[in-house]
């Protein structure tokens, strides 16, 4: 059985904002703590540090979906947390810095075809492969940094309307993209009354 490496790293804590207590049963980080040391047992991909506060914790997981279901699954269950964004661990290999890429399959029909490959090339990713068969699909195959990918499911889905599949497996460490960091294309917008 091949286990991947963690590839993505979130901080756990214990929640500090003014609504604490209003959701959960569970807001102590002693109680958070031991719920991330059972679940070390059952689960053999994740990884979980100490940090200088009691109160947090570095988690590491095989992708974004990983922890999603761990932070989902800590939701049901009561317990009551805050959480970072997401960042790829990085690595020294050979003495260079290198980042986890991954090999992304998709298929999509085909007029989706050419904004799936503008925003993933916009993400860093590189083609490999591309396929269509005589039913109007396409299959692509792209090596991706996986900083590129986080997030990208959502807009994966609205860009194909629903109809694309999308998986994607890590491949390997290689070295680092420099002068890029992807973040957000389109602004946000609060409204309060």
């Amino acid at each position: 059985v091949r286990i991947d490496p963690p590839t993505l790293q979130m901080t756990f804590k214990t929640n500090d904002s003014p609504f604490v207590g209003r959701e959960g049963e569970f807001v102590t980080a002693r109680k958070l703590e031991d719920r991330l040391k059972v679940q070390l047992h059952t689960d053999v991909s994740l990884r979980v540090e100490d940090t200088d506060s009691p109160d947090e914790w570095i988690v590491s997981g095989r992708g974004e979906l990983h922890l999603s279901i761990l932070i989902e699954m800590l939701r049901r269950e009561g317990f009551e947390l805050a959480v970072s964004r997401p960042q790829v661990i990085y690595r020294e290999v050979e003495g260079k810095l290198c980042e986890p890429f991954e090999n992304v399959i998709i298929d999509t029909p085909d007029e989706y075809s050419g904004s799936v490959i503008d925003a993933l090339s916009q993400r860093k990713a590189q083609m490999i492969n591309m396929k269509t068969d005589k039913n109007k699909q396409t299959q692509l195959e792209f090596s991706a940094p996986t900083r590129g990918l986080i997030g990208f499911d959502s807009e994966f889905m609205s860009m194909t309307k629903g109809y694309g599949i999308f998986n994607h497996t890590f491949a390997e460490y290689k070295p680092v993209i420099r002068n890029w960091e992807p973040g957000r294309r389109t602004g946000a917008l609060v409204s309060i009354n």
